[in-house]
């Protein structure tokens, strides 16, 4: 059975991984004081190789994940066995929030490390109650933590929304909307590659480059890898 390896503890003094501090949930806090709160978030590291699991369908967990190095999908299949990619997560992100606030409610989907990565687990009930010590760090880790909840909350709203048409250009169209509508410009970039937009829309790879390419043809819009424009 693995090891976790505490973040914390070397000839008596804190070791801080910088990965984390920089990282929405200590947003606010310095280096020194998130040293502190390592221990009393339960904070512990590991490292997964390509294709293994962290979190299965059907378990429960009480710590959600940081990503410090490398990258992390999170899916969910079918009874037939049929995969679907939700999302990726990289260095800095998070991920089974939610799942973590609500310890008993058993996972949906899995995540599973995209390539080589390394990973923080860390306590979201040590977050969300506040320490014997009141300190205010404490207090600012569990506001960015209410605020990423909220920020992955409207993340889902926007995805159902560009989801909910029934044709490929109408997901596109309505997809690509909403990124214009937050960048505020004609011209703006897009964070998903072609194959990671249609996994985004679940829709066919293929289908989704003709459409995109039929777009341009009818003067809807213009694109060059991961920069679209309205037209």
């Amino acid at each position: 059975m693995f090891q976790y390896k505490q973040i914390y503890s070397i000839s008596d003094k804190l070791e801080i991984s910088l990965e984390i501090c920089s990282t929405v949930l200590f947003n606010g806090v310095s280096q020194e004081e998130a040293a502190t709160m390592l221990p009393c978030l339960n904070a512990r590291e590991r490292n997964y190789e390509h294709g293994e699991y962290i979190f299965r369908a059907g378990q429960t967990t009480s710590s959600l994940g940081v990503v410090l190095d490398g990258r992390v999908r999170v899916e969910v299949s079918n009874a037939w066995g049929d995969i679907s990619i939700l999302e990726t997560r990289g260095p800095g992100e998070l991920f089974a929030l939610g799942y973590a606030c609500l310890p008993n409610e058993p996972l949906d989907i899995d995540v599973v490390a995209d390539c080589d990565a390394r990973i923080a687990l860390i306590e979201a009930k040590r977050m969300i109650h506040p320490c014997p010590t009141q300190c205010l760090c404490h207090t600012m880790v569990a506001g960015n933590l209410m605020r990423a909840l909220a920020s992955r909350n409207l993340e889902m709203n926007r995805r159902a929304m560009a989801t909910t048409p029934k044709t490929v250009r109408g997901k596109i169209m309505a997809y690509l909307s909403q990124v214009q509508k937050l960048a505020g410009t004609q011209s703006f970039d897009i964070p998903y590659s072609q194959t990671k937009l249609a996994n985004f829309l679940g829709v066919d790879r293929s289908t989704l480059s003709a459409e995109l390419s039929q777009l341009r043809k009818d003067g809807a819009i213009d694109y060059k890898g991961r920069r679209y424009t309205l037209l």
